[in-house]
């Protein structure tokens, strides 16, 4: 909209000031040289119309050839002449040298409006790499903290978790060590006794003929005495063993219970930690996904900003009838010469107002002094584009769970399932006989 309205600003200044000149001179040059169409002559190239006109310049020399040939033709200077003169110094001033530096003005603010396009985009660009990138790199990144945090703490648990597994390991082994051991004084199987004692005799008989039957209870009682101190010996032992396999029994029940609901502990954390993984890892595919449009949006504003300026500012190709064309850089080129001419044309009516006559020997010190310097439109440097930033986000694994492993079970089968021979009891890494995989 900026370069649409310096254009239009261009072209209507140039306009207004060229029929203003037609107006000043009109009625003028129409009595001194019958110039009806002066109007026409003193016109500017309206931009995309095609059509060639005439420049003030070229009208302007025009009239100086048109006083030099009244003079010739007068054979002395007249009061008309003169005045045609003054007036020619008079346009020359106030209107042609305005609407050249007017014109002039107009094309720098057009340069530099169609240059800032694309500082914008580079301003744009590095807006969103300062603003809203870095918002979410600190974002994806605090989450990633958050993540690291939560995975320490969940592998401290996890080392308590596989104490609790050892320390209940530990439990089982003793409490099955214990438990057979009572298990083997007491297998509840066979003949329905814990002990079957068979004496050296084998047996106890009486001879009837040589002894009473009293006599004979009391040679087979005297056999047997030493088995009650031997049963009361072997039922303390077997009552300690009880003893010992209830007390780890119930030792190796709250341990187990323990490291239970600390795997649970330690699974709930680890999903946790997981939710949070996969938080980041959404947030950093969104932040690269988005990063990536950003860049790509970055170079077309920047490649379409460009193709702009330079087709803007030129050199193109001139017109059909050698004018500048669409771009600045020739309209520039034919300011430059518009005004040496202007110049040369100036400085000649100026000595002549001063000596009364045209010298052709000062031309050339008229052109020496010309300068169009305050002319040279000013073309900014192209700035070095703004390196696209893709960050990269490694994907956040997260935690595995806590898996529990096998062991032997507290709850030995000594009291339930009756075997031909004791349980043998080991504390391999090997199952005995009776622990199965659903144990």
């Amino acid at each position: 909209p900026m370069r649409a309205f310096v254009q239009v600003a261009q072209v209507t200044t140039l306009s207004f000031i060229v029929h203003r000149s037609c107006f000043y001179l009109f009625s003028t040059m129409r009595v001194l040289f019958g110039l009806a169409g002066a109007c026409a002559a003193v016109s500017v190239t309206v931009e995309g119309s095609g059509k060639k006109a005439t420049s003030p310049v070229e009208s302007l020399r025009a009239e100086v050839e048109m006083v030099q040939k009244q003079i010739q033709h007068a054979g002395k200077v007249t009061p008309k002449v003169y005045e045609t003169v003054q007036k020619l110094l008079t346009m020359v001033t106030s209107i042609i040298e305005p609407a050249i530096e007017e014109s002039h003005a107009s094309d720098q603010m057009l340069v530099l409006t169609v240059f800032r396009e694309i500082i914008d985009c580079d301003a744009q660009y590095s807006k969103f790499l300062n603003g809203e990138l870095k918002k979410q790199q600190l974002a994806v990144e605090g989450t990633r903290g958050k993540v690291v945090i939560t995975t320490g703490e969940v592998n401290t648990a996890k080392e308590k978790y596989a104490k609790c597994l050892d320390e209940r390991d530990m439990l089982v082994r003793e409490n099955n060590t214990r438990c057979c051991a009572e298990y083997q004084q007491c297998p509840n199987g066979g003949y329905g006794d814990c002990e079957i004692v068979k004496l050296s005799q084998g047996y106890v008989g009486c001879n009837y003929r040589e002894r009473t039957g009293a006599e004979c209870y009391a040679h087979a009682e005297k056999l047997i005495a030493p088995l009650e101190s031997y049963f009361e010996e072997q039922d303390k032992k077997y009552e300690m063993a009880r003893h010992l396999c209830a007390q780890f029994k119930a030792s190796t029940e709250a341990k187990i219970k323990d490291c239970a609901a600390l795997q649970e502990a330690v699974n709930a954390q680890a999903h946790m930690v997981n939710e949070i993984a996969d938080q980041v890892n959404r947030g950093g595919v969104k932040m690269v996904e988005g990063a990536n449009e950003e860049c790509q949006q970055y170079k077309a504003c920047r490649n379409k900003a460009i193709t702009s300026y330079l087709e803007v500012v030129g050199p193109c190709e001139k017109d059909a009838y050698g004018a500048g064309g669409e771009c600045v850089k020739n309209r520039e080129e034919d300011r430059h010469s518009e005004w040496e001419a202007t110049q040369e044309i100036k400085c000649m009516l100026d000595h002549y107002c001063k000596g009364g006559k045209f010298e052709e020997d000062l031309l050339e010190q008229c052109k020496q002094s010309i300068s169009t310097f305050h002319l040279a439109i000013s073309y900014p440097t192209l700035p070095a584009a703004t390196p696209c930033e893709v960050p990269e986000c490694d994907e956040c694994p997260g935690c595995d769970e806590c898996v529990d492993r096998p062991y032997y079970q507290y709850q030995t089968p000594c009291y339930e399932t009756p075997v031909a021979d004791p349980p043998v009891c080991v504390e391999s890494p090997d199952c005995p006989g009776w622990c199965t995989s659903e144990e």
